[in-house]
Parts: C-alpha cells; sequence; structure tokens
C-alpha cells in the first residue's frame, strides 16, 4: 500500500531536519570550540582580529554568491527530471567561479592598499583564499540539499569543520595565529569541495555534468533578490560587530563576538528545520492547491515557532552564565559575555518566527519583499547602532541586533500573511 503524499512529505522533511540539525550542532560546537582555542592562544584581540575578518570575508562571500545557492535549491527541488536537474547545476557553478575569483582579488586589493596592523593584513590575504572553495562548495550543497538528500550535505559539512577544527589547534600551537586558522579553513573547505564531488561521482552526474554558460541572464535574473537579502542579511546582523572595532577596538569586538555566537547558535533548531521544509515548500507554492496547504502550514507553524523561540529565550537567560563558562572557561571577561548574550537571547522568539515567514515567500516567489524588508531593518540597524555604540558600547550593539530581529519578525510576517490571501484568492496578487 503506498503511503500518502503528506505523510512521504513529513518523513522527508523529518529524516532531512535530523540529518541537518545533527550536523549543524556538530558544525556549531566545533565552531564554539575554535573561537574558545582563538581566544586562549590570541587572546580578545586575536579573536577580535579572527572576527573582524571572517565578518568581512562573509559579507564579501554573500556578495559573490548573487543569491545563488538559494536559488539552484529552489529550482532542482521543482525538477522531477535527473538530466534538467544537471542543467540547472551546469548553469549556477560557472557564475560562482567567475564571481568567486572576482571576489577574491577584490580582497586582495583590500589587503594591499588598507591601513591594516600587518597581522591583519597577512590575516586578510590568507582568509581570502576561503572564497573559491567555499562558493563552490556551497552550489554542490544546494544541489544536493535540493534533492533532498540532506544526510550527505550533513555529512560533508560535519567533515570539513572537523578537518578544520584539528588543523587549526595545530596551527594555532604551532605559533601561525589567525593567519594560520584561516589557512586551514580554505584548505579543509577544498576538500569538502571533494567529497560532494565524490558524491555526484556515485550518482552519475559528474561525468554527465557540462558547463553552461548560455543562461546566465536568466539565472542571474532570478537569484538577485536571494542576493540582495543574503548580503543585506550579513551586513545588518554584523554592522555592530564592524563598528565596535572601529570605534571601540579589536578587544571589545571579541567580547561582543563571544556573545553574537552563543546567539547564532540558537538559530540552529528553527534554521535546520526551515531548511529541511524548504524543498517542500517550494513544491507548494508552485503546485495546483499547493497554497492553501501552504497557508494552514504557515498558520500552525507561526504559533508553534513562537512558542519554542519564546521557550529556548527564558532558558538561555536563565542558564547564560553556565553557558559562557562552559564554552569559554572561567575568565574575567565573563560578565560582559553573559550580559550580552541574555540581551541578545531575547530576540529567540522573533528569529524563530522570521524565518518561517521568509522562507514561506521564498516558496511563494516573494522573494523581493524579504530583500525590500531586510533593506529597511539593515538601515534600521545601522541607524540604532550608530546611537547606541557610542553611549552603552557593546551592550547598545546588542540591544540593537534584538530590536532589529523584532523589527524584521514583524515586517515578514505581515509580507507572508498578505502573500498567503493573494494566492489563495485572499486579495489581489502582487509579483514580487
Amino acid at each position: 500500500m503506498e503511503m500518502p503524499r503528506d505523510r512521504r512529505a513529513a518523513r522527508r522533511v523529518g529524516k532531512n531536519a535530523a540529518a541537518r540539525l545533527a550536523a549543524q550542532l556538530g558544525s556549531r560546537l566545533l565552531s564554539l570550540v575554535l573561537v574558545a582555542l582563538v581566544a586562549r592562544y590570541e587572546g580578545a584581540t586575536g579573536l577580535g582580529r579572527y572576527a573582524l575578518i571572517v565578518t568581512t570575508l562573509g559579507i564579501v562571500g554573500a556578495a559573490a554568491d548573487l543569491g545563488l545557492n538559494m536559488y539552484l535549491t529552489r529550482a532542482v527541488a521543482r525538477l522531477d527530471d535527473r538530466q534538467r536537474e544537471r542543467d540547472a547545476l551546469s548553469g549556477v557553478l560557472p557564475i560562482k567561479l567567475a564571481l568567486s575569483l572576482a571576489a577574491t582579488l577584490l580582497v586582495w586589493g583590500a589587503a594591499l592598499a588598507g591601513p591594516w596592523p600587518e597581522p591583519t593584513r597577512q590575516a586578510l590575504w590568507m582568509g581570502s583564499l576561503l572564497l573559491l572553495p567555499d562558493q563552490i562548495q556551497g552550489g554542490l550543497r544546494a544541489f544536493v540539499n535540493g534533492r533532498q538528500r540532506m544526510e550527505i550535505s550533513a555529512l560533508v559539512d560535519v567533515c570539513v569543520r572537523a578537518l578544520g577544527l584539528a588543523g587549526s589547534l595545530a596551527a594555532l600551537a604551532g605559533g601561525w595565529g589567525v593567519s594560520g586558522v584561516l589557512g586551514v579553513a580554505a584548505g579543509a573547505s577544498a576538500i569538502g569541495v571533494l567529497m560532494y564531488g565524490g558524491a555526484l561521482w556515485r550518482w552519475g552526474d559528474l561525468a554527465a555534468l557540462r558547463l553552461a554558460t548560455a543562461d546566465w541572464r536568466a539565472i542571474l535574473g532570478a537569484s538577485y533578490p536571494f542576493a540582495l537579502t543574503g548580503i543585506i542579511a550579513v551586513a545588518y546582523s554584523r554592522v555592530g560587530l564592524l563598528l565596535l572595532g572601529a570605534w571601540q577596538g579589536e578587544a571589545a569586538a571579541g567580547w561582543y563576538s563571544a556573545a553574537y555566537k552563543l546567539w547564532e547558535a540558537v538559530g540552529l533548531l528553527p534554521g535546520n528545520l526551515l531548511e529541511a521544509l524548504f524543498p517542500e515548500l517550494a513544491r507548494l507554492g508552485a503546485s495546483e492547491g499547493g497554497a492553501h496547504r501552504l497557508r494552514r502550514l504557515f498558520r500552525t507553524g507561526a504559533w508553534a515557532m513562537l512558542a519554542a523561540g519564546l521557550a529556548l529565550a527564558l532558558g538561555g537567560i536563565a542558564l547564560a552564565g553556565l553557558l559562557v563558562r562552559l564554552v569559554y572557561g572561567a575568565g574575567p571577561d565573563d560578565a560582559p559575555t553573559v550580559l550580552l548574550f541574555r540581551v541578545l537571547i531575547c530576540a529567540a522568539p522573533a528569529l524563530f518566527v522570521y524565518l518561517l515567514a521568509g522562507h514561506t515567500l521564498y516558496a511563494l516567489e516573494r522573494q523581493r519583499r524579504v530583500t525590500m524588508a531586510m533593506l529597511a531593518v539593515g538601515l534600521l540597524s545601522l541607524g540604532v547602532n550608530a546611537l547606541a555604540i557610542p553611549r552603552w558600547g557593546q551592550v547598545g550593539a546588542a540591544g540593537a541586533a534584538a530590536l532589529s530581529e523584532w523589527a524584521l519578525a514583524g515586517l515578514l510576517v505581515a509580507q507572508a500573511r498578505r502573500a498567503l490571501r493573494a494566492s489563495t484568492g485572499g486579495a489581489a496578487d502582487e509579483q514580487g
């Protein structure tokens, strides 16, 4: 007897969510261990340097991606033909290769021309080597996730993180500092590309893959709203760190970065659940009658996400001191890091809800609405940080981040509800 469609979909989502959550928990734990190692070997100044360079590379990487990862996952999820799936990957990979090379050259130029201290300049040179393998790995991960084989991407991600941590420990112990850590990360990411290549070879896709450039304009036309959203998201989430580093020094940025790393770990549960759910949301958004099911799912899911976020926020406030000591060890920086994390964790319910609303809009091809909401909140975050940091320092940056999360949740939920009403005949539809 064939399993009902909804039950099959639920089993796929459950399997993929469990795989991604396990991988992200492992990866984030390894990342936190790495941050703790950098802090212990290099001190607050070294941690601040590491955080600022990784943040800069994250912004450049988001720009170089141009939304192609999200575009590819959605495209593959909607296709049932293996050759058309390969064609989608063939169109995306050359673009990612060209953009990542351009981004690498951009960082090289910034390292050469900027007024950096010599250790920071060397770390920028080394960190730029991460961009190319990381971008190609991201495209291959998006392809695998679109096929809903997230157990494979989960395995690769954990292996890459583990290799990076082992190599970084050796680099720090050997006196190579932040530059050594970034060089190791580039090597581990290149190994991840080879692992994904092995998966495609086993599926018979690697030999059939042909790099194509004919559809670049159409691909970029569909992906650029994802790109703008990703760039703005990285920028608005990191603006506090960048301003702290510029105005109060690398040590202050290091304390804030320590708390923010823990806050980012909060997003593991909703982030991985929505990553696993997104291919199903994309199918519903494109299928006849699927919008009605998507609207019911959003209504139920929003309340569940809100409740889960509230429970996590209360638990995080109560256990903040224990978490900070467990991850970073006891020390004189405990008190500011604990306070900053407690401020940030207050935005957990907003994080849970806006991730569901944003992915729903992506599934309905309303990604431009997400972009505009992110842009508005990005400008809000910049303004609040500019006012708060000079007066309240790191606490001001944390408060600005929490306020921005709640503002984003309000905007995206309103847009998702409007788009769902339009898609189910409740209001006049608007594209974009």
